[in-house]
């Protein structure tokens, strides 16, 4: 596709919809939707119920900026929780639509946002996109077998980022991301320390409700025995269980937020238990990492941070204490998918990417 493109972007969250304009890789307008606070939203009991909700918020913005649906060439959405896929661009086809309605492997808004890319840009008679899925998997064999038969370990990360902060790491490197071995932590809600060798994550733990470090709202890594006994003791249902893994786990189980801005203030305030929790959680990401490093054999050119936490100087020289002994330290704090979105958009279109199908 050559010329000047028009964009529509979708990044679906459980209580956001951001959606933005772009002109090629020039955002023109974007916007972060927030619904927590909306009645209408807070009725849904599941997020596929939303679809009608989201698609008005999505059209109400375009037709906001004076844009009307014709105008755009192609639709990005960032990738469904469905099949193990390769990274790189895919086209959003009727095959990944049905599997991200099946909720066989997940059940996330950005299921329903691959859904409205798909079904908008049908009715526009042009392409949806989608990159680096979460579900991307090129975990090595060895990483994952568990002791536990028929349970294995899955690739379900933030890969989005992770990708794209491969890529801008190896060319700070003056160097191609397949050339590079790097362990990069993406740390925000959820955590994903990765393993990146030549170009592929050969490991990196399920932070949604597997394993890892404990996050602001997830558990990580927890004593299996402990669990068990939590389960069988009648005292929860498994929604509730499972929202202490994810969602009302770690800092916030611990201290009540989610914010490290205001676990900070309190550790300033001399709050010795805010102080323990929060090393704590930096302390294991640490021991993740040098598992990371031992997945690449102690073969590392750099660790880069990134995610909203990666702005936090506590957490950065915390991490600098334990792990510079590793490789060189780099920050890309924050994280800007809908950019990286349309860069993987963009590659795919004028030819530098495939564009690849999902069957």
């Amino acid at each position: 596709m050559s010329g000047t493109n028009k964009i529509l972007v979708l990044n679906l969250g459980s209580t956001s919809t951001k959606v933005a304009i772009f002109q090629d890789r020039n955002c023109l307008h974007q916007e972060t939707i927030r619904h927590e606070t909306d009645d209408s939203f807070i009725k849904f009991n599941d997020i596929w119920e939303q679809y009608d909700f989201r698609k008005n918020a999505i059209e109400d913005f375009v037709s906001s900026h004076g844009y009307k649906m014709t105008d755009f060439d192609f639709l990005v959405s960032r990738g469904a929780p469905i099949k193990p896929m390769n990274s790189g661009t895919y086209r959003i086809n009727d095959n990944m639509v049905a599997d991200a309605r099946s909720r066989k492997y997940g059940n996330h808004p950005c299921g329903v946002g691959c859904a409205l890319a798909h079904d908008m840009a049908k009715e526009l008679n042009v392409e949806a996109y989608t990159v680096d899925a979460p579900c991307i998997d090129e975990l090595i064999a060895e990483a994952r077998y568990t002791g536990w038969k028929d349970i294995y370990r899955k690739s379900w990360y933030q890969a989005l980022n992770q990708k794209s902060v491969g890529r801008k790491l190896a060319a700070e490197l003056g160097r191609e991301y397949d050339e590079i071995n790097a362990i990069i932590i993406h740390m925000g809600g959820g955590m994903s320390i990765a393993a990146h060798n030549k170009g592929k994550v050969e490991d990196v733990n399920n932070g949604l409700d597997g394993d890892g470090p404990m996050a602001p709202e997830r558990a990580g890594t927890l004593p299996i025995g402990e669990v068990l006994k939590a389960a069988y003791s009648g005292e929860y249902t498994y929604n509730e269980l499972y929202r202490k893994v994810n969602g009302k786990g770690g800092l916030f189980a611990h201290l009540g937020t989610k914010d490290g801005k205001e676990v900070e203030k309190l550790i300033e305030q001399g709050d010795q238990k805010a102080k323990e929790v929060y090393d704590s959680m930096i302390y294991q990401i640490a021991k993740s990492i040098g598992s990371a490093a031992v997945t690449l054999k102690g073969k590392v050119d750099a660790i880069a941070f990134t995610g909203g936490l990666a702005y936090s100087d506590y957490i950065v020289k915390g991490l600098t204490e334990w792990c510079e002994f590793i490789a060189p330290i780099h920050l890309y704090p924050g994280e800007d998918e809908l950019a990286s979105l349309v860069d993987g958009a963009m590659n795919a279109v004028t030819g530098k990417w495939p564009i690849q199908e999902y069957e």
